[in-house]
């Protein structure tokens, strides 16, 4: 029999465990993709109502609705890659009794599975927004909008590794990374423009990633969008790297731990 490359088996074990994950993510609940749909447009919804018929909220050329949508999904996007990668190796540890599967596959597997779905969401969204509400839906800039989601999911991976290895440390502090991810919805300009901001709160929220990543996001997709001084692509690819290499670093130093059973 012809021995199988490297880049062969990995192949086969991330496919095999994308298909696992996708069975675990609906198999276990018959609702589950109605869920996964349902909870970025539930985000849309109850903050467009709150906001516009509550609040009165009025953005001067740019809709709300597509204004919340730009941020949401995205958000989304980057907060399940990494609380998923959190818990990948947790999950799946009895699989590392064979050699071909290491922590970082389960990992890996994860992110794909993730934007695959949310991809899939956002095409939903987008057809019901712009073909069957009538919003203009368009990019202005299509390919640094998809460089700039790259590098949200280049940093989301580092974070989830990162996370991953904390919790295996200390398996208390998983629900406290969890729960930040609320806090930080607000503070990331998901649900307001962030020119409604003071200047100096705007500085601050500067140093926030995710702040940087959805402002840079909305600067790709809406013409004339102003974007907060501090903001752009240098602080994302950086911080992004950064991230990595130090995920990556404490994922070699722990990886034994990972695997134990």
């Amino acid at each position: 029999m012809q021995k199988r490359s490297s880049l062969a088996i990995l192949r086969a074990v991330l496919f095999a465990l994308v298909l696992r994950e996708l069975r675990g993510r609906f198999s276990a609940r018959r609702m589950g993709a109605f869920w996964f749909v349902f909870e970025p447009l539930a985000n849309i919804l109850v903050m467009f109502g709150e906001r516009v018929f509550l609040r009165g909220v009025e953005l001067k050329g740019f809709d709300y609705p597509v204004f919340l949508f730009s941020g949401v999904v995205p958000y989304l996007l980057f907060k399940n890659i990494a609380l998923q990668a959190m818990s990948a190796v947790d999950a799946n540890r009895n699989l590392f009794a064979y050699r071909q599967i290491k922590p970082l596959d389960c990992i890996v597997a994860r992110v794909i599975v993730e934007c695959v779905l949310m991809g899939i969401v956002w095409l939903c969204l987008l057809f019901v927004l712009g073909f069957w509400v009538g919003y203009d839906v368009s990019l202005v800039n299509p390919l640094g909008w998809l460089v700039t989601i790259f590098f949200g999911v280049v940093f989301s991976f580092a974070l989830g590794i990162i996370y991953c290895v904390i919790v295996e440390a200390f398996p208390s502090v998983k629900t406290f990374i969890g729960l930040s991810y609320i806090p930080l919805y607000f503070l990331s300009s998901v649900l307001i423009p962030a020119w409604f901001l003071p200047y100096e709160v705007q500085g601050w929220l500067a140093w926030n990633p995710y702040f940087q990543l959805i402002e840079e996001l909305r600067a790709n997709f809406f013409p004339g969008y102003p974007v907060p001084v501090g903001v752009g692509m240098g602080p994302i690819i950086f911080a992004s790297i950064v991230t990595l290499c130090v995920a990556l670093g404490l994922y070699q130093a722990r990886r034994q731990n990972l695997v134990s059973l």
